[in-house]
Order: structure tokens, then C-alpha cells, then sequence
């Protein structure tokens, strides 16, 4: 897989969560979502949960730029 970011080949591996908590997770929020401003911005923001849990997900790593890309499934 190329890097998105500077187009160099990526290594295939895999990411862990080591020593995470109970309830832990991230949140994506998209461009377009973050580019709501107002009423909007503050209510109707949108994010989608992304569970970190103990887990093994397929990762590849940029040797060049340093970036791991993970495929995670969310939760919605």
C-alpha cells in the first residue's frame, strides 16, 4: 500500500492497544463536520466512535514520513 501522505510503500503489520482502560475509544469527526460553526457547531456536530480495545488491527507503517495507517471497524 502506497503512503497517502508521501506516496512511499508502506509495511503491513499489526497495531495493539497496550494497557488501555475499560471504556477507552477515539473519535473521527470529518472536515465538514468540524467546519460547522454556531448553534451547529456546538449541537449537531457528528463524530463516529471508534473503539480502541485490547485487540490487534491490521496497521501499515510509512518508514519514510513515520505514519501508521490502522483499519479499525466503528462502532457505527
Amino acid at each position: 500500500m502506497k503512503c497517502l501522505d508521501c506516496g512511499a510503500e508502506m509495511e503491513q503489520g499489526t497495531a495493539e492497544c497496550v494497557g488501555a482502560g475499560f471504556e477507552s475509544w477515539y473519535e473521527f469527526t470529518s472536515e465538514t463536520e468540524k467546519a460547522k460553526k454556531g448553534i451547529a457547531g456546538l449541537f449537531t456536530r457528528q463524530t463516529i466512535a471508534i473503539p480502541f480495545t485490547l485487540a490487534e488491527h491490521p496497521a501499515w507503517h510509512c518508514p519514510r514520513c513515520r505514519k501508521v495507517l490502522m483499519w479499525v471497524d466503528s462502532k457505527e
